[in-house]
């Protein structure tokens, strides 16, 4: 089946001498894999540089026995000013793809992620700012991974008080029920707040929401370690972005 669909590129990489495997996070179908044969001996076949988050039409000849079909166009449409040399965009962006590549599964479409890899690139274009928070809750709230901050996970009464979060159970935990992860971490309310604020928000609503550092800091915190937890694995972009926020 021939399909044609917007899509943002995830991640790239060789595949023999010629040719390139190409995983994209599709309007249509959700995160699909292609291969786009022959870029590498002729970049000029196709129309794009496939750098990260750019987006690109693309269409694909779609197979029932195998999860990477062949590409067969692919028109770059838009790179979000990300081949600008400002490495902090293009690190928040090479976070966010690979953060879309580990939480969305093969081929199921999900239109409302698309839109907001959309938002979160418009928004680095016109001012190139951290929105990685805002980003990180929405998507685990979209992909099914959404961490419980609505009250205590073990006896569901509301939190008012102490709150801790446990990133084994996925939520947080009372003073009271503590006892069931000794490991979980003590929270602010205000990150609380700020969870429950962005989850229910839209995202330019969310841009408006002014973040103390201290809550900036443990969202990141929790977030982090939470995916980390639930992927299986460290994301390799983190410690480099930091760094460069660091740097800056």
């Amino acid at each position: 089946m021939i399909c044609s669909t917007p899509a943002f590129v995830l991640k790239a990489f060789d595949f023999r001498e010629t040719s390139k495997i190409v995983t994209f996070f599709t309007r249509d179908f959700g995160k699909v894999k292609g291969i786009l044969k022959g870029i590498r001996r002729d970049p000029r076949k196709f129309s794009t540089t496939l750098s990260p988050l750019s987006l690109n039409h693309i269409v694909f000849y779609r197979k029932r026995n195998t999860e990477i079909h062949l590409v067969g166009q692919c028109d770059q449409m838009d790179d979000f000013g990300l081949q600008r040399p400002d490495l902090k965009s293009f690190g928040f962006a090479s976070h966010i793809s690979e953060l879309v590549d580990c939480l969305m599964p093969l081929e199921d479409a999900h239109l409302k992620v698309f839109e907001l890899i959309f938002d979160f690139l418009n928004t680095l274009k016109n001012v190139p700012v951290d929105t990685r928070p805002i980003f990180q809750i929405k998507i685990l709230s979209l992909s099914g991974f959404k961490p419980h901050f609505d009250s205590c996970l073990a006896c569901d009464t509301k939190i008012n008080k102490e709150a801790y979060f446990s990133r084994s159970r996925g939520g947080l935990l009372c003073g009271r029920c503590i006892f069931q992860d000794r490991n979980a971490e003590a929270v602010l309310q205000g990150s609380i707040a700020t969870i429950l604020y962005i989850e229910r928000s839209d995202w330019n609503k969310a841009l408006r929401l002014n973040m103390a550092l201290p809550i900036r800091r443990q969202l990141e915190s929790i977030l982090t370690s939470f995916i980390h937890y639930h992927v299986g694995r460290a994301l390799k972009t983190n410690r480099p972005v930091n760094e460069l926020l660091d740097l800056a």
